[in-house]
C-alpha cells in the first residue's frame, strides 16, 4: 500500500520530492499552466514538508493579491509587475536537517510574503531562516540532475536494460536519502565516508520489506536488523562512483575528483560462490524428474548439463538461438554473443566460441536442435519469454525452487553459476593453462601468450580442453538421454 503523502507534495520517478499547487479556476487565465509544480531537491519528506508549508502559504497570499489587483476599478496594468517564477533552493547538512531555504521572486512584495512564512514557520520551533540573497545558489547541479543527465545518456547510447536503468536508479535513490540531495560538487570524502558507514548498517531488500516502509534512514538503522552483506555495499558504492567518473570529464558539473573512488569495504567474511562437490551433483541429478525421466518442460532437463559441460552462464544459456549452433573446422559448437534480440554479453570476453562437449552431444543436443529447427522455431528454449532482465528469469526460480526441494544448502555459496564453477576448477585442477580455460568460459586472459598467440576461431584447439573435463559416473550415469525422457505434467 502507498504511503500518502503531505498536501501539496508529488514523488517523481527519480524520488525527488516536488511542490504541486492547483491554480484557482478563477485565476488561470493569468497563467500557462493549470498547476505550479517546482522540484524540492530533497527526496526526505520531514525536510521537504516543511518547504511546501512555506511555498503553499507564499502562493496563497500571492493568489489573494492577484485577486485584488485584478478587481473591478483597478489598475490592470499593475499585473504586468507580478511574477510567480518562484524558485526554491534547500541545502542539507549531514543529517539530512536543512542548514538554510532561500526564497527567490522576482514580484514586489512576494519576497516579504514569502519571508514572512518562513520566519513564521522559524518561530513555530521549524529553526529555518530565509536567505534571500542568489550568491548561495549552488555552482554545480544537484545529485539528483546529475543522475537524470547519466540514465538518460546510457539509455541513448543502449547500454542499459529498463532492468539495469532501475537498478542503478534505486541505489542513486538510498544515496539521497543518506545524505540528502547536495549539488554534485559539494559531496566530498566526508559525505561519502557518511555514505559508506550508514550503507553498512542498512539491511539487505530494505526496498522490499514492507517493515521499512514509511520510516527514516535513522529509524531503519536504530532497529539493528542485519546489515547487507559486503559485496552489495561495494556494489552500491560503485554504481555511486561510476557517475561521478562521468561526470569528471564534464565542465558542466564542476568537480576535479571521484570522492567514491576506491571506497571500498572488504569481503573478506562475505560468502563466496563455490563449486558443487560430487555428493552435491548426485543429488542435484537423482531428484524426481530424473528418477520418473518427465520433465516440466525442456530447460529443467537441459540447463544442468549444459552448465556443467560448457561453463557458460545462466543468462548466456537461457538466451541461445538456433542459429548460435554451428561448425567451425568440423567442430560443433555453441557460439556465445549479442547478435540477436534481448541477448547481451557481459563484457567483451564474453563473446566466445565452445565446442560442444562430447557428452552433452550423446544426450542428443544437436537432435533437440534440430527437431527444433524442424518444428520453425528460432530459440534453445522458446518457453522462455524476455523479461526486463532477460531470458533467464523463469529458469533461475526454477533452480532455486529444485536446488531446495533435493536439499541442496547455501542461498548465495551454491547457486546455478556453481556448475560454471565446478567445469572451471576441474580443468584448472587438471592442469589446463588458465589462458585456455579462460577462451571458454569467457574470463581475460592473464598470460600475454594467451592474448597475442591464442586463435580465437580454432574450435579443433578448443574441444580437447572442453573434453578434459568428465563428469563423474556416479552421477552421469543417472542422467536419461533426450529420446527417453517426456515433458510436461501426465495425461
Amino acid at each position: 500500500m502507498a504511503i500518502k503523502l503531505p498536501s501539496h507534495l508529488h514523488r517523481s520517478r527519480s524520488g525527488v520530492l516536488h511542490f504541486r499547487i492547483a491554480i484557482p479556476p478563477d485565476l488561470r487565465h493569468h497563467f500557462a499552466s493549470r498547476e505550479i509544480y517546482r522540484s524540492l531537491r530533497t527526496p526526505n519528506v520531514r525536510d521537504a514538508g516543511y518547504a511546501a508549508q512555506a511555498l503553499a502559504v507564499a502562493f496563497k497570499r500571492g493568489f489573494a493579491r492577484l485577486r485584488q489587483e485584478t478587481m473591478p476599478n483597478k489598475n490592470n496594468d499593475a499585473l504586468a509587475d507580478i511574477d510567480f517564477g518562484l524558485t526554491l533552493e534547500i541545502n542539507f547538512d549531514e543529517f539530512l536537517r536543512p542548514q538554510s531555504a532561500k526564497l527567490q521572486t522576482d514580484a514586489n512584495d512576494s519576497p516579504e510574503a514569502i519571508r514572512a512564512a518562513v520566519e513564521a514557520l522559524a518561530a513555530a520551533g521549524t529553526g529555518r531562516q530565509a536567505i534571500p540573497s542568489r550568491a548561495s545558489i549552488p555552482a554545480s547541479p544537484l545529485f539528483s540532475e546529475t543522475v537524470a543527465d547519466y540514465s538518460r545518456m546510457k539509455r541513448a547510447q543502449g547500454k542499459w536494460t529498463e532492468k539495469t536503468q532501475d537498478d542503478y536508479e534505486a541505489v542513486y535513490r538510498l544515496f539521497m536519502r543518506i545524505v540528502g540531495d547536495k549539488p554534485i560538487a559539494e559531496i566530498d570524502d566526508t559525505v561519502i565516508v557518511h555514505y559508506l558507514e550508514t550503507l553498512q548498517k542498512l539491511p539487505a531488500n530494505m526496498n522490499k520489506s514492507p517493515m521499512y516502509v514509511g520510516k527514516t534512514i535513522e529509524e531503519i538503522v536504530a532497529l539493528a536488523a542485519p546489515p547487507m552483506a559486503a559485496r552489495s555495499v561495494n556494489k552500491n558504492v560503485e554504481r555511486v562512483s561510476s557517475i561521478f567518473k562521468w561526470a569528471l570529464s564534464k565542465t558542466k558539473y564542476g568537480i576535479t575528483r571521484n570522492p567514491a573512488a576506491g571506497m571500498s569495504v572488504s569481503e573478506s567474511s562475505a560468502p563466496k560462490r563455490q563449486p558443487f562437490s560430487v555428493a552435491e551433483l548426485v543429488t542435484l541429478f537423482s531428484g524426481s524428474e530424473f528418477k520418473a525421466q518427465r520433465f516440466e518442460n525442456h530447460y529443467a532437463y537441459w540447463l544442468m548439463p549444459l552448465g556443467l559441460l560448457t561453463g557458460a552462464r545462466l543468462g548466456e544459456l537461457c538466451q541461445l538461438y538456433l542459429k548460435d549452433f554451428v561448425e567451425h573446422n568440423g567442430v560443433q559448437c555453441i557460439e556465445i554473443s549479442d547478435e540477436e534480440e534481448g541477448q547481451r554479453v557481459k563484457n567483451q570476453n564474453a563473446k566466445r566460441l565452445v565446442p560442444i562437449h562430447e557428452k552433452l552431444i550423446e544426450l542428443g543436443l544437436l537432435r533437440y536442435v534440430a527437431a527444433l529447427r524442424g518444428a520453425g522455431q528460432e530459440r534453445l528454449f522458446p518457453e522462455l519469454s524476455h523479461r526486463r532482465d532477460g531470458f533467464a528469469h523463469a529458469a533461475s526460480n526454477w533452480f532455486q525452487r529444485y536446488k531446495k526441494r533435493c536439499g541442496i544448502e547455501g542461498k548465495h555459496t551454491k547457486v546455478f553459476h556453481s556448475f560454471r564453477h565446478t567445469f572451471i576448477s576441474a580443468l584448472l585442477d587438471d592442469d589446463v593453462p588458465e589462458h585456455a580455460v579462460a577462451q571458454i568460459v569467457g574470463h581475460e586472459a592473464q598470460l600475454i601468450t594467451g592474448k597475442v598467440y591464442w586463435n580465437a576461431r580454432d574450435a579443433a584447439k578448443r574441444k580437447p580442453t572442453v573434453e578434459k573435463y568428465q563428469p563423474p559416473a556416479e552421477f552421469w550415469a543417472r542422467v536419461p538421454r533426450f529420446e527417453t525422457v517426456a515433458f510436461g505434467d501426465p495425461a
